[in-house]
């Protein structure tokens, strides 16, 4: 058996350091025991113990963690028709003594499984918003949509790839010739000395792209704290173009109409956040207010780019008052924004509702990578690892983020310093837009009780049960329950107990994985061999 260990989000106990063995920053061994291979012998040791099936089952459901969550107390089985107490057991009777789960975080450099699972909820919750299914109305198919980009004002000049006519398919492994960073006349020089112009053509993976050409000149603070409100500047931008359209509406005699949206949050490489945005028309029914009903005809997606677009160039607002800035900073959109219209099928300048959705759901995972920054949240201890006035662009924006929290009011902005100061979600919607990744989780946590209890039984020629075919309509009717499982437990840890425990998981995991893809291609080639029609011969 080939033994894989997922390595990509196992941090290092320290900024700058590599780890001195896989999972270093995530398991449980002692620091004198991890050399060389000892995750070899460790996962030897584990799969040679008599119990080490049940150990394999025990971990499932988080095997593919990096750093699962260790619980321990006890389990009571209950009756759900008299809720007398059936059983209690205790957890130091299960393997390792713990219950294992899944971190569930959403960044892949942190938990590449984890975060998986969270981008494939993501397109699925986007797409439903879309195309309707999973209780959403299938008449969302006819609602005008748009996908729009909104991005962050300059705070200085940063070194860029411009290419100003892009013919590649791809535009993430574009190979065009970019323009000169930044053509100037006469070599300019700023202030402090630095010259204001960059004759390069940087290429894609440059790392001065996003790096102020002056770091003296840029204005760090702005920045963080623009990042800070971004979330209060889109909410009012959304509520202009509301406002728009309804007056719109009414001009042309036609009912109240609202945006239902869904919003991904990126960084850009000089660490200023910009969003993608989703926005769907939908109609208002006064009597089910908060149900999705189609919206009027003679509204659309031009309607919806023109409300958008005023309110991107509009709708601008300053901040509270600081001690290093009395009048406030003032908080606006950047010049640079995209709107293209949404269609089931992508035509033209359009976008279809898989790509969106798609789009959308890759940048839920991500963070601050794009900046070269990655750490968890920052505390007095920690601060000085991280931040430093006079050193890289990430280290001043968050000593920027720092010094300016040491406000009550502004107190926000060293809570999410190790976020450049954006405190907001990577992926939000509105109430009204799809599904919640609640209903998703639950609807994953009921099939999986479901499948368990059906595992193993035999059909009538010794072939499990029920088929690939009939399998979650037969679940659907057997999840009927009248034992309810609590549990009264606390945190034990974070991470394996050892690298090998940590290898043989991620091995057993990624097995399953392979297996399941090879499962839906066998069965997508199945079912596409038997709705073909043969030739006439």
């Amino acid at each position: 058996m080939q033994l894989q260990l997922d390595t990509a989000s196992a941090l290092a106990l320290t900024p700058g350091t590599t780890s001195l063995a896989p999972g270093v920053g995530a398991n449980t061994e002692p620091l004198f025991a991890r050399e060389p291979r000892q995750h070899i012998r460790t996962a030897l040791e584990r799969a040679a113990r008599p119990d080490y099936p049940a150990w394999l089952g025990h971990v499932e459901s988080a095997a593919a963690c990096t750093h699962p969550i260790r619980l321990h107390g006890n389990l009571a089985a209950v009756d759900t028709r008299t809720g007398e107490i059936l059983t209690v057991r205790h957890t130091s009777t299960l393997p390792d003594g713990v219950i294992y789960k899944a971190c569930g975080n959403r960044r892949h450099t942190v938990c590449p499984a984890c975060a998986t699972t969270y981008q494939h909820d993501a397109y699925h919750l986007v797409r439903a918003g879309l195309v309707g299914g999973k209780t959403i109305p299938d008449t969302v198919r006819t609602h005008p949509a748009v996908f729009a980009t909104l991005t962050a004002p300059s705070f200085g000049p940063v070194h860029t790839r411009d290419v100003r006519h892009c013919s590649c398919r791809d535009k993430t492994r574009c190979t065009c010739r970019p323009t000169p960073c930044h053509a100037r006349r006469g070599n300019p020089a700023c202030p402090h000395g630095k010259p204001l112009a960059c004759w390069q053509r940087h290429s894609p993976g440059d790392e001065q792209l996003g790096r102020p050409l002056c770091p003296d000149c840029y204005d760090h603070a702005h920045h963080v704290v623009w990042n800070h409100h971004a979330g209060e500047l889109w909410r009012r931008t959304k509520q202009h173009a509301e406002r728009h359209l309804n007056q719109l509406a009414r001009q042309r005699g036609l009912p109240k109409v609202r945006l239902s949206h869904g919003k991904a949050a990126e960084y850009q490489a000089r660490g200023a956040v910009h969003f993608h945005i989703l926005l769907r028309l939908d109609g208002i029914d006064p009597d089910q207010p908060d149900a999705i009903t189609p919206p009027p005809d003679g509204i659309t997606t031009d309607d919806i780019t023109a409300a958008v677009t005023l309110a991107a160039t509009t709708i601008t607002y300053t901040t509270p008052a600081h001690p290093d800035m009395p009048g406030g900073w003032p908080i606006a959109w950047g010049g640079q924004h995209e709107i293209r219209p949404i269609t089931l099928s992508a035509s033209g300048d359009a976008l279809d509702d898989q790509a969106v959705a798609a789009y959308l759901a890759k940048y839920s995972t991500k963070g601050t990578e794009a900046t070269g920054h990655t750490s968890r949240r920052l505390t007095a201890d920690t601060i000085d690892l991280y931040a430093n006035p006079a050193g890289t662009h990430p280290e001043r924006l968050i000593a920027a983020a720092w010094t300016l929290g040491h406000t009550p009011e502004w107190r926000g902005l060293r809570r999410w310093a190790h976020m450049l100061g954006f405190g907001g979600h990577f992926l939000t919607k509105a109430r009204r837009y799809s599904i919640t990744f609640g209903s998703i989780r639950e609807q994953r946590a009921a099939y999986k009780r479901a499948h368990a209890l059906n595992r193993g039984q035999q059909g009538p020629e010794g072939h499990p049960e029920p088929t690939p075919f009939q399998r979650q309509a037969v679940l659907d009717v057997k999840t009927e329950e009248t034992t309810l499982v609590i549990g009264f437990l606390t945190y034990a840890g974070t991470g394996w107990h050892t690298t090998g425990d940590q290898l043989l998981a991620n091995t057993a995991a990624a097995q399953a994985r392979e297996r399941t893809r090879a499962g839906r291609e066998e069965l997508a080639h199945h079912q596409a061999c038997s709705s073909s029609t043969p030739l006439a011969a």
